[in-house]
């Protein structure tokens, strides 16, 4: 079928939903005959209506060839901006994805170019047929920030999961929940796509790539999309082209294990072979009829860990010592084959620590790999270049991103330093390191350090538009700049040093750094106060004051299990009780949590924290720093720790405490309200009747209600006052 053939029948389909009156409020007919014509005509785009305020200033067509961002059509069916008629009222259809990548293939096929065109515009830079992830994003969230386009990345970051993909027409976005299953967590996919790209140094203001690093940038090379491919003879003049994407993933933890640590019981040529390698049944490709090509699915798992099984046998190990917390090593295999769970164990701590045992092994369905792409009739013409593909695990926060938190970290004018985690913020997409280089047929190259970067269609004098404040669009993102940056080692991808030739260090991103299982490093980053630190649960809280540690992102009593809800990870907060006349804390101790057991029983939940807003995120945040400022703990580590917080929850109207609170300080809060009950400990002891439990002496209480504006604090019995809190 032609293009314009599926796009006439796109067009026909929506039209009865809404889409008929709204597009003709723009001047577009779109039943007229023949649409071709009506598609290239020039129209009245009225940017007053809901969706099309960030539509390009100088976008004037419902197509424009080449130039998505620049095409009416193209964006009213990608932008998740778009959800109202001209009237305001809810439109009744929405595009598929495969609907909005046929619309794009349109946008590129007007007016195909010749490869000798395309190196001319290219002006002598090398070009390569390479494959991107992309999203078409509003103005905030582009390269540029003028006005919604199209970016585009070299790394996509699929997340496991243990239902299929579902996607929502009216985001124009893949979702993680399950409805009535507050355990079920969705696999998310990423669109892939082959493109003509040319080679550059970055340029902030043709390109990017994001966040322009003015240091590193100009001296790196980046491939930057010039030309969208796809099947058949309207792509390029006077060639028909098959364009296919193939795609490699694995999940190489359990070698890394045993090459790591030595006398575990497992070495060459085992641990090259499955089960410690794994690379059938990670992911594969969607669909096409229903989603268009090159979306990458991985791979519904039953649970997100699973016990592995070797020669019909389950995989046991010598337990290495020292592991960091790095291995799962809590399942001891005992001499009569019996399995032992160290967690009843007093000193499982300990004896993890000492390892000397063997052990059962687990497995995620994590990993990394490439997508390459092919075209046949461009081999020998262009080379391939290959993106970046990781699976990462869930995302507690998938409707935050690590690039806004790290924007308004650095904007907050209340913070006096961005370095309010126990390490230093950073996106992924601002990493500048090289890819797993021991992947398959080494795809990857030292010097390609822009892999992860996000960058933007190359443009040349596009005006400046300025922008309204547009109200948040909350969906969840499969670029790098959702992802954390690499610590120690990260959340979704880890990283490695490695001696290079010229006395060098080498830094290159490898899934196989990571926590095996993944839960592993979740209850480490989490327990850390987020601390890699990433848009991740901090559950510091939830377990007994420990180190100099302390919340940052607190989370709410709802989000740990309090008033019947479902906790994120299974882990009882903790309770105020009273014991010989002194108040207690009582914790469930960390040394006794098992986010791997989390796993295998299905517990883990996202149900709670993925509601959570961009804006509600960074609330809790500055709140609990302003809570801990109120307490005279600004910026010393050691004094929060000293006031830890035992409740957090949002205070919802009409409230008698809030009530008396105002009365008795004199001060009204406006909007939002938070509720922290902060406390000074004393002595943390083991309790006497179970020793999972850890008691934790009150010493002092301080009820704090926290708004946009002000905080009112109530220390022990004394009446509310108005904290010094200078916002």
């Amino acid at each position: 079928m032609a293009l314009l053939e599926s796009v006439t029948q796109i067009c026909r389909r929506l039209a009865p939903g809404g889409w008929h009156s709204l597009m003709l409020a723009h001047g577009l007919d779109l039943l007229a005959e023949p649409l071709a014509a009506e598609l290239g005509r020039t129209l009245a785009i009225n940017r007053a209506l809901p969706g099309f305020e960030d539509f390009a200033a100088d976008g004037e067509r419902a197509v424009t060839a080449a130039a998505p961002s620049r095409s009416l059509l193209y964006h009213a069916l990608a932008s998740p901006r778009v959800t109202v008629d001209d009237k305001g009222q809810a439109l009744q259809l929405f595009p598929t994805a495969g609907e909005i990548e046929t619309v794009l293939n349109y946008v590129y096929s007007l007016d195909p170019p010749t490869l000798e065109q395309l190196r001319l515009t290219a002006r002598g830079a090398p070009l390569a047929v390479v494959a991107f992830a992309s999203e078409y994003r509003c103005a905030a969230d582009t390269v540029h920030g003028r006005h919604a386009d199209l970016c585009f990345s070299r790394t996509g970051i699929t997340r496991v999961g243990t239902a299929p993909a579902r996607y929502d027409a009216r985001l124009r976005s893949f979702l993680p929940f399950v409805d009535n299953d507050a355990h079920g967590i969705r696999v998310m996919p990423v669109r892939y796509s082959a493109w003509v790209a040319m080679q550059l140094p970055g340029d902030a203001q043709r390109f990017g790539p994001m966040d322009f690093q003015d240091e590193v940038d100009p001296g790196l090379e980046f491939w930057v999309p010039l030309h969208k491919l796809f099947d058949g003879p309207q792509c390029l003049a006077c060639m028909a082209l098959v364009v296919t994407l193939e795609n490699h993933q694995v999940n190489e933890k359990l070698r890394h294990v045993h090459l790591r640590h030595s006398g575990t019981g497992w070495q060459e040529p085992e641990i090259s072979q499955p089960p410690f390698v794994v690379s059938a049944g990670l992911a594969h490709w969607a669909d096409a009829e229903d989603f268009g090509p090159g979306l990458l699915l991985p791979q519904p798992r039953t649970r997100l860990v699973e016990p592995v099984e070797f020669q019909g046998q389950p995989l046991s190990f010598l337990m290495p010592a020292n592991t960091g917390g790095m291995v799962h090593g809590r399942h001891k295999v005992t001499e009569d084959g019996r399995i032992e769970d160290l967690n009843q164990r007093e000193d499982v701590e300990a004896l993890v620590r000492q390892g000397g045992y063997r052990a059962l092994h687990y497995q995620d369905a994590t990993a990394d790999g490439w997508v390459r792409p092919h075209c046949p009739a461009l081999a020998d013409s262009l080379p391939a270049i290959a993106a970046y593909s990781v699976i990462g695990p869930p995302d507690f926060y998938p409707l935050c991103t690590q690039r806004k938190l790290l924007q308004w970290v650095n904007d907050e004018p209340i913070l006096t330093s961005p370095d309010i985690w126990h390490a230093r913020l950073q996106a992924l997409s601002n990493v500048r390191y090289c890819a797993n280089l021991d992947l398959k047929d080494q795809l990857f190259s030292p010097a390609d350090r822009g892999v992860t970067a996000i960058v933007a269609l190359a443009e040349h004098g596009d005006p400046a538009q300025g922008q309204k404040s547009l109200p948040e669009v909350l969906r969840p993102s499969s670029l790098p700049d959702s992802a954390a940056g690499v610590f120690g080692p990260g959340w979704e991808v880890g990283w490695v040093r490695r001696p290079a030739a010229d006395a060098q260090w080498l830094n290159i991103l490898a899934g196989y750094q990571m926590a095996s299982p993944f839960p592993e490093d979740a209850k480490i980053c989490a327990a850390l106060g987020s601390f890699w630190p990433g848009v991740a649960p901090d559950s510091a809280r939830v377990f007994e004051p420990r180190s100099s540690l302390h919340s940052i992102i607190p989370l709410t009593d709802q989000e740990i299990g309090g008033d019947g809800a479902v906790a994120w990870d299974d882990q009882r907060g903790p309770q105020l009780i009273v014991q010989e006349d002194r108040l207690i804390a009582q914790y469930r101790a960390y040394a006794y949590a098992d986010y791997t057991q989390v796993a295998l029983d299905g517990r883990f939940s996202l149900s709670m924290t993925g509601k959570t807003s961009q804006r509600a995120y960074e609330q809790r945040v500055l709140s609990m720093y302003r809570v801990y400022r109120a307490l005279g703990a600004d910026n010393d580590k050691t004094l929060r720790n000293a006031w830890p917080l035992l409740s957090l929850r949002d205070v919802q109207r009409p409230d008698s405490e809030l009530d008396t609170a105002q009365q008795e300080a004199g001060l009204i809060l406006e909007g939002w309200v938070l509720r922290f009950f902060m406390y000074k400990r004393g002595a943390v002891q083991i309790a006497e009747e179970d020793f999972k439990l850890r008691n934790v002496e009150v010493e002092e209480q301080v009820i704090l209600l926290v708004s946009a504006d002000a905080i009112l604090m109530k220390p022990d019995a004394l009446p509310w006052q108005v904290a010094i809190d200078a916002v």
